[in-house]
């Protein structure tokens, strides 16, 4: 510690003798007191400039400037470039200063660390990354970033987003784009409130987006996702250019086409081995559904997900005939070849772009951009309904989708062109949890017994990792999704069912050791063993609307064999809420020795206005009060 502290000493008394010396830059007092509250991070000075000489000759010039607070904001020091053969960094320098604005240090390229940028599910990438983060011995600090990058595409142009995150302030903000007179470019504006600003000098275009004094949110719980504050420009010109490959587009409709002829419609040739397979294996089943269900497995079986992104691979498939050969490919590549596979028995498809994430997020009904999708699934239409499929997951149930891409809206690929599609949706009534048990309570306080669950829809899928665990791994994991103190299983058994329902069962044989505290001649049980519901967050005041994603409902019904000369002193209430958030019932009976527990709790999705947040904290409140209800039980005399 004392080495520490005279290290720290000689930086500060440096930096003090260099600002007799060095330019006052960004001094912390001159921002406003408005900008600080709330902020971990304010955005003294931003400037994007965006010079698209040519489809195929674009740069982005950058300043930042950006007063990190406290350590919570220590990440909006860090600077990442991504770069690959279709982009490069041309340069980059930046410095940090102390709140008084003096020199601390300057940043050159040789700050940066180099390293590829291939995830852990990848097996070939061309992309790598540039990364720093400065050290920040005393806050607050000001960290500046110059850089220049350039593009040898304009098929995706990056979002300006003045304000990432609710905890960030913006002193002032500008994003201009720079185009020849005859570039034809679309924009789309989030959450501004200026003018844009528009120019030309009869050989150049210039737009420009100015923002200031946009002060941090507070961060609340169950927020609306950061589109609902987020100050944004996409930028999505007409004539663009991708490794070579020219194209136009104003619409989804266009877009989409584009993507089939240019990405798709050349990489599904199968060999003539592989086709006569796929002929053999569907030739004596004579219902469409269950050609499309036996070629889905056999796409199951037969390959494994590796992400692949190599140039033009970003959003090219593979090639049909490579993924059959090695039996791996993405989920452009697996749903290229599931749409291949299915066309050789001339069953159309179609390949659908989509944003996936646990947040629903829908893609721009009027608005066509290339980046606003990250994953790809596939739609087999039918007479009666249309079949989706996720080919990546050699677990996912056949035409089932979780909650990573359900309810909302996808680009589907067609030769006729693009058309926007919702994926089906998992209602509360669809995500399901129902727990039964029975249990025997001894008089040392111990558990044993048995219990069976079965989860569906998005439940299903949040649970199907657990499955195919080995034995040591899954009893571990088990351990940790039923966190009882002194938990055991004796057996662990799984079973998934894809008839009508999608559902898991999960069969246990368990114990917990002195789970019941004793007191003299009380025993105190808490029948709710393993479903408790945690307070909501005490808002006095919300500022802000609130939103549950996806709705679920969770029942438990639970039987204790009490001990011999044991009985119920004192049992909690019965509880009955019905509200605009959900329903929850909960009792507690007694019956031939036993002690019946049930409970059900069903939260509806849906979006809320502030001033009802306090009627929602009560409804959990209420849950959770009941939820840690104790039976105390008395030895009989």
């Amino acid at each position: 510690m004392k080495v520490k502290f005279k290290f720290f000493s000689l930086w500060l008394l440096l930096s003090v003798q260099l600002s007799a010396f060095a330019e006052i830059i960004y001094p912390v007092d001159q921002i406003p007191d408005v900008l600080k509250s709330r902020a971990n991070a304010i955005v003294r000075e931003q400037r994007w400039v965006v010079e698209m000489n040519a489809p195929d000759n674009v740069f982005l010039r950058v300043k930042e400037a950006v007063t990190i607070m406290n350590k919570s904001g220590e990440e909006y020091a860090r600077l990442a470039l991504f770069y690959d053969k279709n982009t490069s960094i041309r340069t980059i320098k930046g410095a940090i200063y102390n709140e008084f604005g003096n020199l601390l240090g300057k940043i050159n390229e040789k700050s940066f660390q180099d390293e590829s940028a291939i995830s852990n599910f990848s097996l070939f990438e061309d992309s790598r990354v540039k990364h720093f983060l400065p050290p920040i011995q005393q806050y607050p600090v000001t960290v500046v970033y110059e850089y220049e990058m350039k593009f040898k595409q304009n098929l995706v142009v990056p979002d300006w987003i003045a304000n990432p995150n609710k905890d960030i302030s913006v002193e002032s903000a500008s994003y201009e784009l720079i185009c020849p007179a005859a570039t034809e470019v679309r924009f789309k504006e989030y959450n501004y409130k200026g003018t844009r600003e528009e120019s030309t000098d009869g050989k150049t275009k210039h737009y420009k987006w100015t923002v200031s004094q946009l002060r941090a949110k507070k961060i609340e719980p169950y927020a609306l996702p950061p589109e609902s504050y987020q100050v944004r420009v996409k930028t999505a010109p007409v004539y663009f250019t991708y490794y070579k490959q020219a194209g136009s587009y104003r619409n989804w409709k266009e877009l989409g086409k584009w993507i089939y002829d240019a990405l798709i419609k050349t990489q599904q040739t199968l060999s003539p081995e592989t086709l006569s397979q796929v002929k053999a294996m569907t030739d004596t089943l004579s219902d469409t559904r269950q050609k499309v269900k036996a070629l889905y497995t056999y796409l199951q079986k037969k390959t494994r997900y590796v992400s692949v992104q190599i140039g033009v691979g970003g959003y090219r498939p593979m090639a049909a005939e490579e993924v059959d050969r090695l039996g791996y490919g993405d989920c452009k590549g697996l749903v290229n070849y599931m749409q291949s596979l299915l066309a050789a028995i001339d069953i159309p498809s179609y390949y659908c772009v989509v944003y996936g994430s646990s947040v629903k997020k829908n893609l721009e009904t009027d608005f066509a951009s290339m980046n606003q999708g990250n994953h790809v699934i596939l739609a087999v239409p039918l007479p009666q309904d249309t079949v989706w499929l996720e080919c990546t997951n050699h677990m996912a149930p056949f035409g089932f989708l979780g909650d990573f891409t359900d309810d909302r809206i996808v680009l589907a690929c067609t030769p006729n062109g693009g058309e926007l599609l919702r994926t089906p949706k998992l209602f509360a009534t669809d995500n399901v949890q129902f727990r039964k048990g029975k249990f025997s309570l001894h008089t040392n306080g111990d558990i044993v017994g048995s219990m069976r669950t079965s989860f569906e829809g998005g439940q299903y899928a949040n649970h199907l990792w657990l499955k195919d665990m080995s034995g040591t791994d899954q009893r571990k994991k088990m351990k940790e999704v039923y966190n009882v103190d002194q938990i055991d299983f004796n057996a662990i058994h799984f079973k998934a069912e894809a008839d009508t329902v999608n559902r898991l069962l999960e069969e246990l044989e368990l114990q917990i050791s002195r789970y019941a505290p004793i007191n003299g001649k009380r025993m105190y049980l808490l029948p709710n063993l393993f479903n408790k519901q945690s307070s909501a967050p005490d808002l006095q005041k919300r500022i802000s609307p609130f939103h549950f994603v996806r709705g679920y409902q969770d029942e438990d019904q639970f039987v204790f064999e009490l001990p011999e000369n044991f009985e119920i002193e004192i049992k909690p209430k019965i509880v009955k809420l019905e509200t605009a958030f959900g329903y929850f019932e909960s009792s507690v009976t007694e019956e031939d020795k036993q002690v019946r527990y049930f409970r059900k709790l069903v939260l509806f999705e849906g979006q809320f206005l502030p001033e009802q947040y306090q009627d929602y904290a009560k409804f959990i409140q209420a849950v959770h009060e009941s939820d840690y209800g104790k039976v105390v039980l008395k030895e009989k005399e």
